[in-house]
């Protein structure tokens, strides 16, 4: 499995097993808010855990026991101050996620703060994030955002979706690629040309080219 991460940025390392990630989060949260109650150093009040997950993974046994960990936990008047991002594309791998399950299933929690917005609005996304961290900031308890999303193309090279999705369902995705809704309002907006829009789509596309080019070259 691969391992991703970063301490500069605060990201501790990931692997690709699914949901591996949420207990991990929920337990950084907890011991940050220990660290700075027990005086071991320092620990800012206005820190927050965030870790990002599919509908699919929702899931699993691993994600649900540390969601009802995070709510155990704040049952008893502790402090986990962890959000839990659900970008939901409606698709498990290549199995659908029942409409409105993750929201039936998280929105009523007891303990957990429901946040949601359609994910492929920037304003919208942004808006809800804002009211959620603001949420797990200042109480200290955990919250669920869930973003609806699209997804473009299989989940990896083996998964052909042309074999449980329609056509129409994979150009209703397209017409709502946030990437081009983003644009679409800024240039309404008058905050760049179309010209300009797609002038830093090409120059993304070369600096992505020429980054892969120079990857491949490499022993």
């Amino acid at each position: 499995h691969k391992v991703f991460g970063s301490k500069a940025l605060g990201v501790w390392p990931q692997t690709s097993t699914i949901a591996s990630h949420l207990p991990k989060a929920v337990g950084m949260a907890f011991a940050l808010e220990r660290k700075r109650r027990l005086h071991l150093g320092d620990a800012d009040a206005g820190t927050v855990v965030v870790c990002s997950f599919g509908d699919g993974s929702a899931n699993h046994s691993t994600a649900l026991g540390a969601i009802n960990t995070a709510c155990f936990v704040a049952h008893q008047g502790l402090f986990a101050p962890v959000l839990f991002v659900c970008e939901d594309n409606g698709l498990g791998i290549s199995a659908r996620t029942p409409k409105g399950w993750i929201e039936s299933a998280f929105a009523h929690r007891a303990e957990l703060a429901y946040f949601a917005a359609d994910g492929c609005d920037l304003v919208a996304a942004y808006a809800a994030a804002e009211r959620a961290v603001r949420h797990v900031r200042t109480t200290r308890r955990p919250a669920f955002l869930h973003l609806h999303t699209v997804r473009f193309m299989g989940h990896a090279g083996s998964d052909v979706e042309a074999a449980y999705r329609t056509a129409k369902e994979v150009r209703d995705d397209f017409a709502r690629d946030p990437l081009v809704l983003s644009a679409e309002r800024l240039v309404a907006a008058g905050v760049l040309s179309v010209a300009e829009v797609l002038a830093r789509y090409e120059n993304a596309r070369q600096r992505v080219a020429e980054a892969a080019h120079e990857a491949v070259a490499r022993p």
